[in-house]
């Protein structure tokens, strides 16, 4: 997301309606997220939506994360 944006919560608006989404999947038990090696600001974003680093794969270049 560009910079300029940070500020609005656009980021926050969309990821919870995303959850809200998958809520809606009772059979869904664990959430998974893929951030790319060197991605500081998404992985800080998502482990403050209460994610946290589950594995690497791709020998580290993607961070995996699971709530």
């Amino acid at each position: 997301m560009k910079d300029n944006y940070r500020q609005y919560g656009i980021g926050s608006v969309l990821f919870n309606m995303s959850i809200e989404w998958l809520r809606q999947f009772k059979d869904v038990e664990d959430y998974f997220i893929y951030v790319s090696n060197g991605n500081a600001d998404a992985l800080e974003f998502y482990t403050r939506k209460g994610f946290a680093v589950s594995h690497d794969i791709l020998d580290g270049f993607i961070i995996v994360l699971r709530k």
